[in-house]
């Protein structure tokens, strides 16, 4: 609980706090209350598509102030829980500023960016030789920032479930600021830049809390709020995401006419005849979309980015091992897919193993393998500049390519395609993920981390 942690200045959660009156009450022990007098700019209290008991603030003219900003000379940590609904560019979500002037001239903003970069941002000192602007992408769902500045104002950081990301200042250690805002920014002794957000938690400490500190800070809001890392978290780059427990699907009976992507693109998997897989559940209860290996197929729908640099993930089975059968193939209009394109396939049956295979006109080729479990698991591969990478959670292989991936005609799940659909796999499909770069080691094995915790590979 963050009053465990000494210096809580105030402390705000949907879920435990009273709001009434457009006042949300301090848990701190402090009064130290965020309200909004006028009826018609108070922000709702509602349940989001999570259940999540949240603070919705409606993007217009909706906004909280703390009643008394504390004094934060001492430095500060400061962690907000929330998700923007609707991103607009440089709207606020948290404020601190001085009476004249913008927010982030003497204090900060932690604000949407440009939409167009999917990024919100910590971006404060700005009259400072060293100002501070932290990126961080904006991962579309509910999503956590714990901001820190040091007693000088030197040191910033920003945690979310990316990772960590820092940055100096010059050094000015902060005073009180004259107003905090939740839900929008502050300029010139005015509220504006209002951002349609719903808040779950917001609190602040009047000290920088220490590395192990932001640790026990960091589990209790993973843990209070359900949140781990995810695929929309690689952030703009993300191609297309299904993912068999949280995508909408339309069914004939049992049998898939449409997997429904949630990157937002509108990549979404379907048949492009009648024979197409079903969705069920296998013998561990997990949810699949299950292939016959005799003539299911599901085509991505386009149009498709072009595939360098590219990265692609799925979650599968094999249920029974054919010879040079294709999990996930890529292909031009006519001709084979692994000639221009890639297939990742099974090799022979005998040989327990998967390749992926691509450029095989090329003098330099790209081959790459990796063991059949025979269990659910997950691959993970980039292409980039002539280097591709293979991983699971075994590990990882790599190998060089000539020539460049362009933009295919085909995508399809299931099987293999040259002209026309054959190869057809027999397997069980759980998560597929496409990103337009190549993701780093870190984020293939966050990649890899998600799907084993999601699906207990």
């Amino acid at each position: 609980m963050p009053t465990r942690l000494s210096g809580l200045a105030f402390w705000y959660d949907a879920a435990l706090s009273t709001y009434a009156g457009g006042t949300w009450h301090d848990l701190s022990g402090n009064d130290n209350h965020a309200a909004q007098p006028v009826a018609a700019q108070q922000p709702s209290r509602t349940v989001d598509e999570a259940g999540r008991q949240v603070l919705r603030f409606d993007g217009v003219n909706d906004a909280l102030l703390v009643d008394t900003p504390p004094d934060l000379s001492a430095g500060l940590t400061l962690f907000v829980v929330y998700r923007v609904r609707t991103p607009a560019s440089f709207t606020g979500i948290f404020s601190a500023s001085a009476a004249t002037g913008v927010d982030h001239d003497q204090f900060f903003t932690l604000q949407y960016e440009q939409v167009t970069n999917q990024r919100v941002q910590v971006f404060g000192r700005s009259l400072q030789q060293d100002q501070v602007v932290i990126q961080r992408v904006d991962s579309t769902v509910t999503q956590y920032a714990i901001i820190t500045f040091d007693d000088d104002g030197v040191d910033v950081e920003l945690r979310d479930l990316n990772g960590i990301g820092g940055v100096s200042s010059t050094e000015a250690p902060f005073g009180t600021p004259a107003v905090m805002v939740l839900g929008a920014r502050y300029n010139q002794g005015a509220v504006f830049s209002f951002g349609a957000v719903d808040l779950c938690e917001v609190g602040l400490y009047n000290r920088e809390l220490s590395p192990a500190e932001r640790d026990q800070l960091e589990a209790y809001l993973k843990k209070h709020h359900g949140l781990a890392w995810n695929p929309r978290f690689i952030g703009k780059d993300l191609a297309w995401f299904h993912d068999v427990d949280a995508s909408a699907f339309v069914l004939s009976g049992d049998a898939v006419d449409q997997w429904s992507d949630l990157s937002g693109n509108g990549r979404h998997w379907a048949p492009t005849s009648t024979d197409c897989p079903i969705k069920t559940t296998d013998g561990a209860g997990r949810g699949i979309v299950q292939f016959d290996g005799v003539d299911d197929l599901l085509s991505l729908a386009g149009p498709f980015p072009a595939l360098e640099p590219f990265s692609v993930g799925i979650v599968y089975r094999m249920r029974d091992r054919g010879d040079f059968t294709g999990i996930i193939s890529v292909a031009p209009a006519a001709g084979a897919d692994h000639v221009n394109f890639w297939t990742f396939r099974n090799a022979s049956a005998a040989s327990l193993a998967l390749e992926l295979f691509a450029r095989s006109a090329e003098v330099d080729p790209l081959s790459l393998t990796a063991g059949d479990s025979g269990a659910a698991q997950i691959t993970v591969w980039t292409t980039a500049s002539g280097a591709g990478t293979l991983r699971d959670a075994l590990g990882s292989s790599a190998d060089t390519y000539d020539g460049i991936f362009g933009t295919p005609a085909e995508i399809v799940l299931g099987g293999r395609y040259d002209s026309a659909p054959f190869g057809y796999a027999a397997i069980d499909v759980l998560a597929t993920v496409g990103a337009s770069r190549a993701l780093s080691t870190t984020d293939q094995q966050r990649l890899i981390e998600w799907a084993s915790a999601r699906w207990s590979l």
